[in-house]
């Protein structure tokens, strides 16, 4: 029997979503599932998002039809942390800043199509998107969460 790994269960299952249409996404989330038009989700605006914690602990998002991204908050993620993420993709991610807070960091593996927001190794959320280059990334997804004021 071989073991399965969760961490790649969890990218794999984000990856199928990626593309779908909205139909596809609701026979997958079912029918339960929430759908909230003219949403955003960091620099991608006017979105669809759509989500169903009991199938997947993730948010779907749809940019002109078709799904962009997927969200996942550390609620779905609490077995893992960024070291996971490093094994699995390298040591070389891009640094950014993380809506996540002051000490959160923000690491983008674009052309793998994974990102995660991470404090102490610990992670804050996981984005599964279509890979794409650092640029593409931060001129399509990505917005600057700007100064953190205590």
């Amino acid at each position: 029997m071989v073991d399965v790994d969760p961490m790649e269960m969890l990218i794999n299952d984000a990856r199928a979503l990626l593309g779908l249409s909205l139909d596809e996404v609701r026979r997958v989330l079912g029918t339960a599932a929430t759908i909230v038009s003219g949403d955003e989700y960091q620099g991608m605006e006017d979105v669809v998002s759509v989500e169903n914690r009991e199938v997947f602990p993730g948010t779907v998002y749809l940019k002109e039809g078709n799904v962009e991204l997927v969200y996942i908050a550390f609620r779905g993620l609490s077995s893992f942390g960024e070291a996971d993420l490093r094994t699995r993709f390298g040591d070389n991610p891009v640094r950014l800043r993380s809506r996540a807070g002051k000490r959160a960091n923000l690491w983008v593996f674009a052309e793998q199509g994974v990102a995660c927001s991470s404090r102490a190794g610990e992670l804050d959320f996981l984005e599964v998107f279509i890979p794409c280059t650092q640029r593409e990334y931060e001129e399509r997804i990505y917005r600057d969460p700007g100064p953190f004021i205590r």
